[in-house]
């Protein structure tokens, strides 16, 4: 929203009116749930946990019978104590006690964004919170964390689907990666999360012994199915019971938000990120806008902190970087309110 109010004030920075809508986006990571509360979600406080289960109140969206839940919000890697990654300790308990607010409120369509989260937990935390029953060899609960995934010796699944009887949920993500492998959640995303090599190797053979289990308990092998190492493998019990539907984070916020609707009324689109490289075109936001706004035929104009050399701006009618701009006296990041404002008045100028 910063960002949006910066180039509002340099766009309005002239003679002639220009009429601005203000839409943050996101792709169901951090700022999804503020972009839904600015396109009339109301926000409600829930008791939850954060990302060492520690209990803490946490935000949600409701509209009508939709709650909204950002795993960043609630229990991601910005909510680590003193931001210090906890690889093995990291739980998505919090999430899944934010579902169960969200049900017992009455919400019966569930929307979980899961960017930005914390743990590699293989989505027991959630599952447990939700009312699945995971055990170790004594029969006791295993720790709902990384550490634990090793331990768990059997599953029950039927609590949790009870508990999610007559409820939609829909998870966004732009993450396609499996469970486990080369190209997994413990290898990939680890390292993100603070995850040592010992760590790694702990975790990889913890969430294959979760999914054998999970395999177990509800016929599927999520181990290989895309999209389930997302979020240290947040998917996986939803999608070892078929209780989920997956779609694209970029995508489901434009509609959730009114987004499209706007891009297509409009006469030019403003859009953009930190770093405009080969990897905006794999799901962001910024390529999700690209693409709608190329469906209703709207230009697109880029704003980004840097341009990679590489970068593909098919559809892009003009692009401006505050990197470039800030040469030779200003800093990128330190003055970016400054140059982004500095911008909007220079597109103003340009639509004159």
């Amino acid at each position: 929203m910063d960002v949006c109010t910066e180039l509002q004030t340099g766009l309005l920075d002239g003679a002639r009116p220009i009429d601005v809508v203000l839409r943050p986006m996101a792709d169901g990571g951090e700022g999804t749930l503020d972009a839904a509360l600015l396109a009339g979600f109301d926000s409600f406080v829930v008791a939850a946990a954060g990302p060492l289960a520690e209990p803490r109140n946490t935000r949600i969206g409701l509209g009508g019978s939709t709650a909204l839940i950002e795993l960043a919000e609630v229990c991601g890697l910005a909510r680590l104590p003193g931001g210090r990654g906890r690889p093995m300790r990291a739980s998505t308990y919090g999430v899944g006690l934010a579902m169960r607010a969200a049900i017992e409120l009455g919400c019966r369509d569930l929307v979980v964004g899961i960017g930005g989260s914390a743990s590699t937990d293989g989505g027991m935390g959630a599952a447990a919170a939700l009312g699945a029953r995971i055990l170790d060899q004594s029969g006791r609960p295993v720790r709902l964390c990384g550490a634990g995934l090793g331990e768990v010796a059997s599953v029950d699944l039927d609590p949790m689907l009870a508990g999610l009887d007559g409820v939609r949920l829909v998870v966004a993500t732009d993450v396609a990666s499996p469970l486990t492998g080369e190209h997994g959640a413990a290898r990939v995303f680890g390292p993100q999360k603070g995850a040592t090599a010992e760590h790694i190797r702990d975790l990889e053979a913890g969430l294959e012994n979760w999914a054998a289990h999970l395999q177990r308990a509800g016929g599927v092998d999520v181990r290989v199915m895309p999209g389930a190492g997302a979020a240290g493998g947040f998917l996986a019990p939803f999608l070892a019971t078929d209780s989920v539907r997956v779609v694209s984070g970029a995508r489901f916020v434009l509609d959730l938000t009114g987004t499209r609707q706007a891009i297509a009324a409009a006469d030019v689109v403003v859009t953009g990120e930190g770093r405009w490289d080969s990897q905006t075109a794999t799901g962001k936001a910024p390529h999700a806008v690209l693409d709608a706004a190329r469906s209703a035929a709207t230009p697109v104009i880029a704003v980004a902190g840097s341009f990679a050399a590489d970068t593909d701006l098919t559809g892009v009618m003009a692009h401006y970087s505050l990197t470039e701009l800030a040469l030779p006296d200003r800093d990128p990041e330190r003055d970016a309110r400054t140059l982004l404002r500095q911008i909007g008045s220079r597109i103003a100028g340009q639509l004159r």
